[in-house]
């Protein structure tokens, strides 16, 4: 299984380019594998280029991963990452949270960030 990058993701969401929207609908069609990195950096550019509102990422990022192709590590971590940034939360923090599975606890200096349960890394706010 091949991994994939955000502008392949961003192409098949988007539908938005007639040579390489179709390629990348061939390329997940296919099955690909998508990192954390690539989800952090997808939610980021629909966010702040194609100015996608909260919900309607939200609802766009749990569409993508239901289409049978798609593989993500830890899937429903990442679901529940997604569903925190849906009611008001940091994309990214809950996306930190995912990647550290399995570390006693996040240790950061953002008194804003919060634990997610689902996730089950403790955050630490130091400082």
């Amino acid at each position: 299984m091949k991994a994939v990058d955000t502008n392949i993701l961003a192409r098949f969401m988007l539908d938005d380019d007639p040579v390489q929207s179709p390629i990348a609908r061939d390329i997940i069609e296919a099955g690909v594998f998508v990192p954390l990195t690539v989800l952090l950096e997808l939610g980021w550019l629909l966010q702040s280029r194609y100015a996608m509102e909260r919900a309607h990422l939200a609802a766009s990022l749990l569409g993508l991963f239901d289409v049978p192709g798609i593989v993500l590590d830890d899937e429903l971590a990442v679901r529940s990452a997604v569903a925190a940034f849906a009611k008001g939360g940091d994309f990214a923090d809950h996306l930190h949270l995912v990647a550290a599975k399995g570390a006693e606890a996040f240790v950061t200096f953002d008194r804003s960030m919060v634990a997610n349960e689902a996730i089950g890394v403790r955050v630490e706010v130091v400082g």
